[in-house]
């Protein structure tokens, strides 16, 4: 199973976390951990598909037994049927032949023959009568015994088709056995994949939450890191605020301070890590978000980058200038090009509650 390997490779990534090189710092540990964390769900969503055509065949296997339990049913009722109707036909055929016994016996006892003891040899009417009552007597009984081999015969048919049926009977049942061993073992596998998977999805969430502590005892020491600058997030988003023309207000102040948190940046008057080169400005690290001269080009680079189209930016500007829920700006900036994918998806959005609750401690972080 692919999934043991999930686990194997749950404990080399943990082993990462804890023996790279002290000269790492963490934020690369933690980018490197993050890559290896997409790999690993996109293995288990490999899995899930994988797991997905095993339904599809479950499904097949569950129809194949209810098929050969119906075909098993009605072959069992076909022969019900017909040994119902065998019975009737022995009942008529035994009865026939008590009734054929019964007149053999009551003319050899009681029939004109005795009477023909006293008749006059010379009568020619009584004869007449005699041989007529004999010819009867063999007529019916010929008439009983043609019906009787009739009846012989439709049972011997019976017996044949019932040992045909019978054998059929034997082969749906050996089929049905079949199709439920598989459907059971199909059920087993199924059990044993889901159990896996779970186990693959505890240990995905531990390392997240681990993760995430890791993250945020990254954005502390960089809030911290940013003092030097003194420039607060606070008096960043405010300034920020009034320099684009909108609201100072409680809900946008909250969304910029989580958003500078989210950056964790220590680049010089550039909270939030725009790479939008203006004169003077250089490049903070490898990926050149810029250091900026002054807190006034800081802004304008700023304001510049999200003015730019066809990134998705026009939504957060239209948000900030309504004032709106710092939540919906929030998933504004996360649905952007601005930082696609960051935070496992959850950029800037999973800082909200917490910047709204503790805004004070947030927006006394400085920013440079």
């Amino acid at each position: 199973m692919r999934t043991r390997g999930y686990v194997a490779a749950l404990v080399a990534l943990c082993c990462l976390l804890s023996t790279s090189a002290y000269a790492a710092d963490t934020r690369t540990k933690i980018a490197s951990a993050t890559q290896q964390l997409h790999q690993l769900e996109a293995r288990i969503a490999s899995e899930q598909a994988g797991l997905a055509g095993l339904h599809a065949s479950l499904r097949n296997a569950v129809i194949a037994v209810a098929r050969s339990r119906q075909l098993y049913d009605e072959i069992q009722g076909q022969l019900l049927a017909s040994q119902q109707q065998t019975k009737t036909v022995r009942a008529q055929y035994d009865a026939i032949r008590a009734q054929t016994n019964k007149l053999g016996v009551a003319a050899y006892i009681g029939g004109p023959g005795a009477t023909f003891q006293s008749l006059d040899p010379l009568s020619i009417r009584d004869a007449s009568d005699l041989l007529q009552y004999v010819s009867s007597i063999v007529d019916h009984n010929a008439a009983l015994a043609e019906e009787a081999k009739q009846l012989g015969n439709e049972l011997a048919a019976r017996a044949t088709q019932e040992a045909t049926v019978m054998a059929h009977r034997a082969a749906a049942l050996s089929q049905m056995t079949a199709d439920q061993d598989a459907l059971m073992l199909q059920l087993s596998e199924v059990q044993i994949r889901l159990v896996q998977l779970a186990q693959a999805r505890v240990q995905v969430g531990t390392l997240l939450v681990s993760l995430r502590r890791q993250l945020r005892a990254e954005e502390i020491a960089a809030a911290e890191a940013a003092l030097a600058h003194g420039v607060t997030f606070g008096k960043w988003a405010t300034a920020f605020l009034g320099h684009i023309g909108a609201p100072v207000a409680r809900n946008n102040l909250v969304v910029i301070v989580a958003w500078e948190t989210a950056e964790w940046t220590s680049a010089r008057w550039n909270p939030l890590a725009t790479t939008y080169y203006m004169p003077g400005s250089t490049c903070y690290n490898r990926g050149c978000v810029r250091n900026y001269a002054n807190l006034q080009q800081g802004l304008d680079a700023t304001y510049k980058t999200l003015s730019r189209t066809g990134l998705g930016y026009e939504p957060i500007l239209n948000d900030l200038a309504h004032n709106a829920d710092p939540m919906d700006t929030a998933k504004a900036i996360n649905a952007s090009s601005w930082c696609g994918g960051c935070s496992d998806g959850q950029y800037v959005v999973d800082l909200i509650p917490s910047v709204e609750q503790h805004y004070d401690y947030y927006a006394n972080a400085s920013a440079g």
